[in-house]
C-alpha cells in the first residue's frame, strides 16, 4: 500500500530538505506484543500476531524514501499518535515549526492522530492527500473528508512541496508566516 505514494513522498522529501526544513520519520512499533498485550489497548485490539513488533519487515521505513543524514527518526511510537510518547512534539518545538506536513500510512490509524493531535497542540496542519495511504478507499476518503472539515488543510504532495517553495523563496525576502491557517471551510 505505501509503495505507490513514495514518488510524491519523495518529491516533497526532497523540495524540504533544499528549503532546510526539517523532516522526520517515525515508526510504530512494541518490542514484545506478547507481554503488551495486558497494558496496551491498541495490541489487544489487534491481538498480539496482528501487531507491529518493533524491527520487523513492517517496521522498516521503506528504503526507497530520500533519507539524508540530518533527518530525524522516531522510533519509540507505540500508539497510533506520533506525539504520544515520544520527542516529536520537543523536536518541532526546538527548530521553531507551527507547521506539520503529515504523510505516511495509514491514513485513518496514524496518519489522522497524528494531524488531529497536531492541530490540539496548535500546529497548523497539511495532509497529503496522495501521500497517504490505508487499507480501503472507503476509509481514505473518510479520514480527509474529516480532517479538512476541522483539522488539517489536505493537499497533494506537489501542492505541498509549491507551497513550501513558494513559502522558501518568500522567506528569503521577508518574515512569512507559512503556518497561517485559513480558518474553517466557507470562511
Amino acid at each position: 500500500m505505501a509503495e505507490r505514494i513514495v514518488g510524491g513522498l519523495n518529491d516533497l522529501i526532497d523540495r524540504a530538505h533544499a528549503a532546510g526544513v526539517p523532516v522526520i520519520f517515525t515508526q510504530h512499533g512494541h518490542p514484545n506484543p506478547e507481554a503488551e498485550e495486558a497494558s496496551s489497548v491498541l495490541v489487544r485490539w489487534w491481538g498480539a500476531a496482528g501487531s507491529i513488533r518493533y524491527g520487523s519487515p513492517a517496521w522498516q521505513l521503506l528504503p526507497e524514501l530520500h533519507r539524508t543524514p540530518g533527518d530525524k527518526v522516531i522510533d519509540s511510537k507505540r500508539t497510533y499518535d506520533a506525539f504520544q510518547g515520544t520527542e516529536l512534539l520537543s523536536l518541532l518545538t526546538e527548530r521553531g515549526c507551527n507547521t506539520l506536513i503529515v504523510g505516511g500510512v495509514m491514513t485513518n490509524l496514524c496518519c489522522e492522530t497524528t494531524a488531529r493531535s497536531a492541530f490540539t497542540k496548535d500546529f497548523s496542519v497539511l495532509f497529503l492527500s496522495d501521500g497517504t495511504a490505508t487499507a480501503s478507499k472507503a476509509y481514505h476518503d473518510a479520514s480527509l473528508k474529516n480532517l479538512a472539515y476541522g483539522f488539517a488543510r489536505v493537499l497533494t504532495c506537489a501542492e505541498a512541496a509549491a507551497e513550501l517553495a513558494a513559502t522558501s523563496t518568500a522567506a528569503a525576502g521577508k518574515h512569512v508566516d507559512a503556518g497561517r491557517s485559513p480558518g474553517p471551510p466557507g470562511k
